[in-house]
């Protein structure tokens, strides 16, 4: 009786005792949680645990008087043993504090208690301060905790002595548990944790309830069961399962949610699916839960692959748990397990139904059975379907693993699980969980990454790989992936390896990675014919993006009704052999497969993979679209389809049909738009011997894949090749359709387009041009829309022809004109024509007004109604950016528009398409207007070579174009010329040798040469018969008035001016341009603006006709204001030449620096500071002002702005740079006192020059000559100054000759070193020599000739009279 009374006293006490110590057990977990986010979710598992911790107490302290009774001391005894294994349950995670090194506790509320952060801090394992660490206080003693909680334990039958004795152990407990401690980096510990709690919270409701019967005691206390319940698993635990379970975390939120909710928590049937493909890991995701439950519950596997294996599986469960009637053949064992198991004496349990693969098995169709039969349990299993005997109820769990998500759905209505891949860290060490090589190479971890990116982190796939590299050392990872990587073929055969994987049972040893997915292909097959035939279909495509309406499209077996394609699409979803994806295109629907998963689709229908390709072809040759803009967005999603069916056709040899000769055809003519010639190129010759080989040389598609191979090696720059094609394809046609049928006319016209490009050819070209146009008047009629083409074609020939602007103007005008009446104001046709004659305009001079508005008219239309960044938008933009240079002044805009089309050229066709690099070189002319950006001019430039030269070869003509600007550009750095002319000497050679020597290109490069052989000075010779060849060549072949014609004129006249001696021809030269230029342009063209330029500086230089020259230049700069306005760059330029020639005439300076003030003005307002028109600007200002006198601080100050802004934006040795130097020293010179840095600018400038010109340069000879007259002004040095003077002399007279100004000059200074050295005779005789020099090249009355004459007089005057 005093145990009872004991035992009645004391049960209030121990249970409240037993609460708190869980209960802080519970508070220190969730402190610890708050410590990192990535304990959330254990925080909130903890809270939930708690409040059912709070709820049992609730309910205990409402039955204490229950509790007082000896008929519940049974009870009583549970209740408080479960509660101390709660308590210890936390003190089983002490001994990862020594792990982990957590040295310190909770101190006790006597002792001052550091911050709640510095507590969770030190739970988690981070050092703690010396101040806690070394108090005393802190100190625990895991020894006597341990031994304190041993001695809570209860003996087997969970006896007591008295709760006298019983008490003190708690409180002990209670001290011991309020200093608890966890180190939280042991994620597995947490969960096993978290769901020992879960269990003990659950039954000890039961227990409080009064539910003994639902809870096993054993199981409750945890102690060793004498019965243990079944365990029915046919695979041992996987000890090295990656990741967590899947099923765990979606029970663990669903008891949350049922929470939340505020639901029971009375037993219920639970039914859930882990859905996911083959090999993903379901059946291992199931283990690694259910071996958490072992000796919890009853636990049965059954395998659901077949009806056979089902039955075998139900039979052994019955005979484990001993169902009465599970040996008789005869009954349905089904039937008998299901209600067994449904029954009150199966208790609570889990039943788990694996590979439950085939909808067949489980809900089998009407058709797919005939009857029931009575012979065998399996038939009657297999008639009414696995399903009908998978338990109902209201209690056990059933987790289903399926391939099939519909089989999931069907099977556990929304509590389907997607099983997720492995993230690639989970997928590294489940690799070297199998491949335990020790001595693999350093870079294996790269080539492993990359290894299981390629198996996408299937897990049988890494297993079974990482097993064969540990089983076949002598092959490196590396030397896997090469392989693997290499062919389909090495992918197919690697992966046929087959390997024994113990923890995947008997029947999957032999698996391999390729057969594993058979299983589903089959089934698939046997559900539905459509998605089989759409599995077909896509695995003869690519295997990424595929576009759900393109599948909607193709009319697969001829079914276009939109319910039955999505059911049979769902099907393949719900295999997993399709995954959903979102893509840019459509209704955004689209499609994803496997890698793997492909690869095993073609590999299983290796036997009907050419009937598979030849129907795919026919598909989707029917489906695509053409190749116009319109319907790019739809290409950009098919043509990797397109190609990857292309490509197989040729893997698997399949015999030749037209469907892949037209699918050649159409995916090449989108490939030609994007600027892919060398891969259009490949698929017209496949499909022109496709079609050869099918229907003859001569059919038509023959020849129309001909005609787009010549074209696109037109577009490629092979003329050459395209012109044997097109003449072949034109012979062939005149033949066999007559001269005057519309292929003929075409093949015409593309064979005179060659012709044009060859060059050389004008007139065949005019003469194919004009019988196009003549026979199309006649047959189609005026206003036919090929009969404007063939109109607009022979106006840009009569363009090239030159001569002819008037003609062109006219046809352009006609077809406006009709294309406006019979298309409308803004069809696409309209808009061309427009842009056609606002170019015609533009090079007929003098109407850039209405170029603009054309070119403004046509790109407001064309962004309204095609869009802002279609292509012929994008051209547009480009097209007034060019009209907006010419007006002049408005750069900026130029710019932006520029900048705009390169921007979306880049992000719509690339960076390395033949449009992007367009753009790239025009905003690079851009920049170079804008001056002082030729770093990112050379760096753009630069980029464009390299594309062009990778993407198009080293002899393509947009690659030599390449090379021309940036020669060009580096022209303009200066300092490079030697690199501009390996350049310029390369794309000459090439020219010469594929395009012929009379060829236009040729001949510019010949002229590009020219001008650089000039610049390094020394080569006159060679620049004159270059010119004079080009002007021959071009004589012949264009005539004598040709726009190219005449500029070769012009070009040769600057050479002969160079050369000296021969200004007679220079002035006859461009008489004869400016003539023909006013007869055949008109008095105000641009170009007969620039003839009366050059002309006005050779009578400049001529001398005595100044007045000439003023009369010229007047006029030039009066139109140049009325037509471009006053602040174009022409007419600054004009005013600049102008003001020069007011300063020769002299008496108007101030005229000449009103007008060079302007122009600096307008310059600096337009182009800014330190553009170098504006600095040009500067340095001619600062002239003028030394010619005014009285301002020599004003010159010095613009000068020295001008060098440091060279200096800075150029470079020290750029020739302008050199230029200021030179000009800075001659007004050091004039200010006086300054000789030294007079010296040291100039033997800077002379040291650069030798360097980067050479010795014999003009510009070195020169330097030479200003830095003798220094040397004679500063004096002492006069022996100096005599060899520079005798070395430019001699240079000269050899480049060239006697008779050019430069020589009659260096014979000039000379004489007068000489004469200051006392060698007065030659000195004499020199003078005399330059005078002569100087009647020759100038005549008598020129100022130079009669100042040598003078000073040649004065001197043998002073000799005469004995003065030296």
């Amino acid at each position: 009786m005093a145990e009872i009374a004991g035992l009645a006293l004391g049960v209030p006490g121990v249970l409240d005792i037993l609460i708190k110590t869980c209960q802080e057990g519970y508070v220190f977990i969730n402190e610890a949680c708050d410590a990192d986010k990535v304990f959330e979710n254990y925080k909130y598992q903890f809270s939930v645990e708690e409040q059912r911790l709070k709820d049992i107490t609730a309910i205990v302290t409402t039955r204490i008087e229950e509790l007082k009774h000896e008929t519940e001391k049974g009870r009583f005894r549970l209740i408080t043993s479960t509660l101390i294994r709660i308590a210890r349950l936390f003190w089983d995670f002490a001994e990862l504090e020594m792990l982990y090194g957590v040295h310190t506790s909770f101190t006790d509320e006597a002792i001052t208690k550091p911050s709640k952060r510095s507590r969770i801090y030190r739970s988690i394992g981070l050092k703690a301060s010396k101040k806690h660490t070394n108090n005393e206080h802190d100190a625990f003693n895991i020894g006597s905790a341990a031994s304190a909680l041993r001695n809570l334990e209860l003996d087997e039958k969970l006896q007591m002595a008295t709760l006298a004795t019983l008490e003190p152990r708690l409180r002990s407990a209670i001290d011991i548990s309020s200093r608890l401690k966890w180190a939280f980096s042991d994620h597995e510990k947490v969960q096993t944790l978290i769901s020992t709690l879960k269990e003990y919270n659950r039954n000890m409701k039961a227990l409080v309830d009064g539910h003994n019967d639902k809870v096993g005691m054993t199981a409750v206390v945890g102690m060793a069961a004498k019965n243990p319940p079944h365990f029915m698993v046919p695979f041992p635990k996987n000890e090295g399962f990656i990741g967590e379970s899947h099923i765990t975390s979606w029970l663990e939120a669903y008891e949350r949610k049922r929470i939340e909710d505020g639901k029971s928590e009375d037993t219920e049937h639970l039914r859930l699916a882990l859905c996911g493909l083959g090999g993903i890991g379901k059946t291992q995701d199931v283990l690694r839960f259910i071996y958490e439950y072992k000796n919890q519950r009853p636990v049965f596997w059954i395998h659901a692959g077949s009806i056979t294996q089902f039955e075998a599986d139900y039979r052994k469960l019955g005979s484990l748990a001993k169902i009465p009637g599970h040996d008789d053949p005869k009954k349905n064992i089904g039937l008998i397990v299901k209600q067994w198991l449904e029954g009150p004496q199966s208790g609570e349990w889990i039943l788990v139904v694996d590979n439950a693969d085939n909808k067949l098995d489980f809900y089998p169709e009407p058709t797919s059975i005939e009857s029931k039969g009575t012979d065998t349990v399996s038939n009657v299993i297999a008639y009414d379907g696995i399903a009908e005997f998978i338990p109902g109820g209201s209690k056990g769990t059933i987790i289903v693993t399926t391939r099939d998500r519909e089989v999931a759905r069907n099977l556990a209505n929304q509590n389907v699980i997607i099983k997720p891949e492995l993230r690639p860290e989970q997928a590294m060490k489940l690799f070297y969980q199998h491949y335990s090589n020790t001595e693999s190479m350093p870079d294996d971890t790269a080539a492993v990454t990359r290894l299981l990116m390629e198996l996408q982190y299937l897990p049988l796939a890494i297993v079974h790989v990482a097993a064969y590299l540990d089983l076949h050392r002598s092959i490196t990872i590396s030397r896997y992936l090469e392989i693997f990587t290499g062919t389909k073929e090495s992918q197919q055969r690697l992966l046929s390896k087959s390997h024994h994987i113990n923890w995947r049972g008997k029947n999957k040893n032999a698996e391999t990675i390729l057969t594993t997915f058979s299983i589903s292909f089959r089934q698939l097959r046997q559900q539905s014919k459509l998605a089989d035939s759409f599995l077909q279909f896509m695995a003869c495509i690519d295997r990424k993006a595929i576009p759900h309406d393109l599948l909607l499209k193709i009319r697969l077996d001829g079914v276009e009704d939109e319910l039955l394609i999505c059911e049979a699409l769902d099907k393949l979803v719900n295999f997993s052999i399709l995954q959903n994806a979102k893509i840019d295109f459509g209704s955004g629907h689209g499609y994803e497969i496997h890698s793997l998963v492909h690869l095993a689709m073609q590999t299983y229908l290796e036997s009907e993979m050419d009937t598979a390709l030849n129907k795919a072809s026919t598909l989707l040759a029917n489906t695509l679209p053409d190749s116009k803009y319109e319907n790019w967005v739809e290409w950009r999603v098919y043509l990797p389809h397109a190609l990857a069916l292309l490509e197989n056709l040729v893997e698997n040899l399949v015999e030749d049909s037209e469907p892949s000769a037209d699918l050649c055809m159409k995916a090449g003519c989108h490939l030609q738009e994007l600027g892919r010639y060398s891969e259009a190129l490949k698929l017209y010759e496949r499909a022109r011997k496709l079609y050869a080989g099918l229907f003859g040389e001569e059919n038509t598609k023959t020849l129309e894949a001909m005609h787009l191979l010549g074209y696109t090696f037109r577009l490629r720059g092979l003329l050459k090749e395209a012109q044997e094609l097109e003449e072949k394809v034109l012979e062939v046609r005149r033949r066999t359709l007559g001269e005057e049928h519309p292929h003929t006319l075409s093949s015409m016209q593309n064979l005179a387009n060659t012709y044009g490009e060859l060059g050389g050819r004008l007139k065949e070209v005019q003469e194919l041009g004009e019988k196009v146009l003549e026979v199309r008047r006649r047959t189609l009629g005026e206003e036919h829309p090929h009969t404007l083409s063939s109109m607009q074609n022979l106006a840009n020939t009569y363009g090239e022809l030159g001569g002819r602007l008037k003609e062109v103007q006219e046809l352009e005008e006609k077809v406006l004109e009709v294309r406006r009446r019979t298309l409308g104001e803004e069809h696409p046709h309209t808009l061309s024509s427009m842009q056609n004659l606002a170019n015609t305009y533009g090079e007929l001079g003098g109407r850039l007004k209405e170029v603009q508005e054309l070119g403004e008219k046509v790109l407001e239309v064309r962004r309204r109604t095609l869009g802002e960044e279609h292509p012929d938008t994008l051209s547009s933009m480009q097209n007034l950016a060019a009209t907006y240079k010419e007006l002049g002044g408005r750069l900026k805009e130029v710019q932006e528009l520029a900048e705009k089309v390169l921007e979306v050229r880049r992000r719509t066709l690339g960076e390395e398409h033949p449009d992007t690099l367009r753009g790239m070189q025009n905003l690079a002319i851009t920049y170079k207007k804008l001056g002082g950006r030729l770093k990112e001019v050379q760096e753009l430039e630069e980029k464009v070579l390299e594309v062009s030269r990778r993407t198009s070869g080293e002899e393509h003509p947009d690659t030599l174009r390449g090379m021309q600007n940036l020669a060009a550009t580096y022209k303009e750095l200066g300092g490079r010329l030697k690199e501009v002319q390996e350049l310029e000497e390369k794309v000459l050679e090439v020219r010469r040798r594929t395009l012929g020597e009379e060829h236009p290109d040729t001949l510019r490069t010949m002229q590009n040469l020219a001008n650089t052989y000039a610049e390094l000075g020394g080569r006159l010779k060679e620049v004159q018969e270059l010119e004079e060849k080009v002007l021959e060549v071009r004589r012949r072949t264009l005539g004598e008035e040709h726009p190219d014609t005449l500029r070769s004129m012009q070009n040769l006249a600057i050479t002969y001016r160079l050369l000296g001696g021969r200004l007679k021809e220079v002035q006859e030269l461009e008489e004869k341009v400016l003539e023909v230029r006013r007869r055949t342009l008109g008095e105000e063209h641009p170009d007969t603006l620039s003839s009366m330029q050059n002309l006005a500086a050779t009578y400049k230089e001529l001398g005595g006709r100044l007045k000439e020259v003023q009369e010229l230049e007047e006029k030039v700069l009066e139109v140049r204001r009325r037509t471009l306005g006053e602040e174009h760059p022409d007419t600054l330029r004009s005013m600049q030449n102008l003001a020069i020639t007011y300063r020769l005439l002299g008496g108007r300076l101030k005229e000449v620096q009103e007008l060079e003030e302007k122009v600096l003005e307008v310059r600096r307002r337009t182009l800014g500071e330190e553009h170098p028109d504006t600095l040009s600007s500067m340095q001619n200002l600062a002239a003028t002002y030394k010619e005014l006198g009285g301002r020599l601080k004003e010159v010095q100050e613009l000068e020295e702005k001008v060098l440091e802004v060279r200096r800075r934006t150029l470079g020290e040795e750029h020739p302008d740079t050199l230029s200021s130097m030179k000009n800075l020293a001659i007004t050091y010179k004039k200010l006086g006192g300054r000789l030294k840095e007079v010296q040291e600018l100039e033997e800077k400038v002379l040291e650069v020059s030798r360097r980067t010109s050479g010795e014999e340069h003009p510009d070195t000879l020169f330097s030479m000559q200003c830095l003798a007259i220094t040397y004679r002004l500063l004096g002492g040095r006069l022996k100096e100054v005599q060899e520079l003077a005798e070395k430019v002399l001699e240079v000269r007279r050899r480049t060239l000759g006697g008779d050019h100004r430069d020589t009659a000059d260096a014979m000039y200074n000379l004489a007068l070193t000489l004469y200051y050295v006392e060698h007065t005779e030659e000195a004499i005789s020199l003078m005399e020599e330059a005078a002569c020099s100087y009647v020759r090249i100038y005549g008598s009355d020129h100022s130079e000739t009669q100042d040598a004459e003078r000073l040649a007089k004065i001197w043998k005057d002073r000799r005469r009279r004995g003065f030296y």
